[in-house]
């Protein structure tokens, strides 16, 4: 049955909210609004305004708030509306909420989800596009997911909501609406396992989230002719091909 990405990480809270009443979903606008790009429609009327609700635009306090759920033994999943929009909660991500079970030699662990739609590809301004994924990567103590198919939103997602240990899982906003057949409730691959979608010998290209899309698309054959090359279709290539023009701030000539 095709579905979105965005329906299937729909079908993923419900699914966490409905077999563990220790998840709590909020952030802004995710209660009746059902959030920006509508991944938590539906989930205020169907389990109730203390399981999924709205908080004040402070991103540092969302995370806060959930870091103290977690300590008390909720599992709570927030999500930042924009990627961009998470850097004022950076301060509690990576001095809180990834240091605390370090911090006290496991006797508290913080189950948190962290969602993040990021990278571009919308049209979006700036806040609104940005690839942030490397600042949590490098953050120890965190687990940073990214699904690149709508059957990996939904498993992907599942498992980081019953993960022990906080997880930033960051959503591909262009992938959001792409449709594809899965047949959900859906699992695939665990965290920490790679998967190979078109095997070959030749060559290993590695990837994730949303480039691995244009990663499986089948490759071009090259423009051969008997054997040898078409030179005129690489000299035509290479007439279309205009040279970026100078810079405006008056850098030096190579320096942009």
């Amino acid at each position: 049955m095709a579905t979105t990405m965005a329906k299937a990480l729909n079908a993923a809270l419900a699914d966490a909210l409905a077999a563990d009443e220790r998840v709590v979903v909020f952030g802004e606008d995710v209660g009746q609004l059902g959030g920006v790009f509508r991944i938590t429609d539906g989930l205020q009327a169907r389990f109730g305004e203390n399981r999924c609700f709205d908080t004040p635009l402070a991103e540092a306090g969302i995370v806060g708030f959930a870091v103290g759920l977690a300590m008390s033994g909720l599992r709570p999943v927030v999500e930042m509306q924009f990627d961009a929009f998470a850097y004022p909660a950076f301060e509690q991500i990576a001095s809180h909420v990834a240091k605390l079970r370090n911090r006290t030699r496991g006797a508290l662990s913080v189950p948190i989800v962290i969602r993040v739609p990021y990278a571009g590809g919308i049209g979006g301004v700036e806040h609104h596009c940005d690839s942030s994924e490397a600042y949590y990567a490098h953050t120890p103590g965190l687990k940073v997911v990214t699904p690149a198919t709508v059957a990996d939103a939904y498993s992907l997602l599942r498992e980081a909501i019953d993960d022990p240990d906080p997880v930033v899982f960051m959503e591909p906003k262009k992938l959001y609406f792409a449709s594809a057949d899965a047949q959900l409730p859906a699992r695939t691959e665990p965290f920490g396992r790679a998967v190979v979608r078109r095997p070959g010998r030749d060559a290993t290209l590695v990837a994730y989230g949303p480039a691995c899309r244009w990663r499986w698309r089948p490759p071009r054959p090259p423009a051969r002719r008997a054997g040898t090359w078409r030179w005129s279709t690489c000299a035509r290539s290479c007439r279309s091909t205009t040279p970026p023009s100078p810079p405006r701030s008056g850098a030096p000539a190579g320096a942009w």
